[in-house]
């Protein structure tokens, strides 16, 4: 098969300039996964891979025969983790040359994305994929192109490489930052200095000296300001030529004007030795459980384990579930019940909660709602976009119980970062379903998991 070439590349959308490419050589083989925020461009880069999106300017090659398994946004009849599973085993199956993967984890239990790394390294061909899931990336990447400020730039080594390159120029940006504004004070300081001598020299008390010698210090200060005025006009050049260098964006950090207040160490919800059935069938038996306030826990499992049945039983209460005295709960389940498809995503946000609009736009940015989305009715926004909105509006509900599932599905890295640090400190007790390894060594207090009809705790 012969290389493929990205050159010259603009993708533009209605006039804007979503990104550029200058030159890549696309590899024969092996795994490039290309990361980025939100709407940066990556799945319009692979529909343009795949002769899709034909609407750019510059040249594109990728030869051979290519598969293409999109990311799941909505499902009918089977799971998403189901419908991922079989368009994956598709896709191997057709021997393609190219397998192209839009955030293929998304719905993937821990087991089958252990499948999906061993299926990637073992494939012959060229991988090319998209994906937010930090572990995943960890254990495929070869090769990172890397959306950033509307450039698409490829690094020749995996993720932890790509990390510590990362880091390397946001430190060398940093103290080039500081260098900058050193010098820029330094050399207003010496201008403002220069100034102000410039001034003190036009200043002659004439009660205090004779006419003529009134004259003779004025003849004697004309040359003393000049001096001084051109070495302000010399400082305030030097000051216009320096080289302007921006200070590296600082990660998003997402904090509540009205925090709840919570007593620590307190039970919110107890189950004891309860059965949790989905209709006729069980699915989990003798489950036991406390969950306390300041404790954040994992509940892991396979696909169609019981994990979101688990904590619909636990809402429910019940025979052997006690719920504390006038607990609140906020709850961002899959099902997206909680939206109001007739509002904007802002209205949905402050139809429940006590914070300002401003907390409320700070969120829905951090978690990837564009500023000019949040007044767009939340009925005409993707799945993707809705699950993120349906997070913030649990996020920012008052509650002493904060219920996640999947929450890392359709967020970007640093959406990720922003709600794992949230989450870190917040005083909530916080129960949540993710297949998301980081994110769980991250978050987790304390870790489930469902195996056999069993929930057992993890003591590591």
């Amino acid at each position: 098969m012969l290389q493929g070439q990205i050159q010259n590349l603009t993708k533009q959308i209605n006039g804007d300039t979503l990104f550029e490419i200058d030159h890549i050589t696309i590899p024969q083989t092996g795994i490039v996964a290309i990361v980025g925020e939100n709407g940066a461009g990556k799945t319009t880069l692979l529909n343009i891979l795949r002769g899709v999106d034909t609407d750019y300017s510059g040249t594109v090659t990728l030869p051979g025969f290519m598969a293409f398994v999109p990311q799941i946004n909505t499902v009918d009849g089977e799971s998403g983790g189901e419908m991922t599973r079989r368009l994956i085993s598709e896709a191997l199956v057709s021997r393609p040359d190219v397998l192209i993967l839009d955030e293929p984890t998304s719905h993937l239990d821990t087991a089958h994305q252990a499948w999906l790394i061993k299926s990637l390294r073992h494939f012959k061909g060229l991988v090319i994929l998209v994906s937010h899931n930090r572990a995943f990336l960890r254990e495929v990447a070869m090769t990172v192109w890397s959306f950033e400020n509307g450039t698409v730039t490829a690094f020749n080594g995996n993720y932890e490489g790509y990390l510590a390159e990362v880091a390397a120029k946001r430190d060398a940006q940093m103290q080039a930052y500081k260098a900058y504004v050193s010098e820029k004070s330094r050399l207003s300081q010496r201008a403002r200095e220069a100034g102000e001598r410039s001034a003190r020299a036009k200043k002659i008390n004439p009660h205090k000296h004779s006419h003529a010698e009134v004259e003779s210090i004025k003849s004697n200060s004309n040359g003393i300001e000049k001096g001084f005025a051109q070495q302000r006009k010399a400082f305030n050049s030097r000051l216009n030529r320096l080289n302007k260098v921006e200070k590296p964006l600082s990660e998003t950090k997402l904090t509540l004007q009205n925090p709840v207040m919570v007593r620590p160490g307190q039970p919110v919800i107890t189950a004891l030795d309860v059965t949790v059935s989905q209709g006729e069938r069980e699915l989990i038996q003798h489950v036991t459980l406390k969950v306390e306030t300041g404790h954040r826990v994992a509940i892991m499992g396979k696909n169609g384990s019981g994990k979101t049945t688990l904590i619909n039983r636990l809402l429910q209460g019940g025979l052997g579930i006690t719920h504390a005295d006038n607990l609140r709960i906020s709850y961002a389940n899959q099902d997206l019940r909680q939206l109001d498809a007739s509002k904007t995503a802002l209205a949905n946000i402050m139809q429940t909660t006590d914070e300002s609009e401003q907390i409320a736009r700070n969120f829905l940015g951090a978690m990837g709602i564009r500023l000019e989305q949040v007044n767009e009715l939340v009925g005409d926004m993707s799945g993707g976009e809705r699950v993120r909105v349906a997070l913030v509006k649990a996020l920012l509900q008052a509650s002493d119980l904060l219920i996640l599932d999947e929450p890392t599905n359709y967020l970007d890295i640093p959406a990720l970062e922003a709600l794992t640090a949230y989450l870190q400190t917040t005083k909530q007790a916080v129960v949540f379903v993710s297949h998301d390894a980081q994110f769980v060594r991250d978050v987790a207090t304390e870790v489930f998991e469902i195996s056999e009809g069993s929930l057992f705790k993890h003591t590591n």
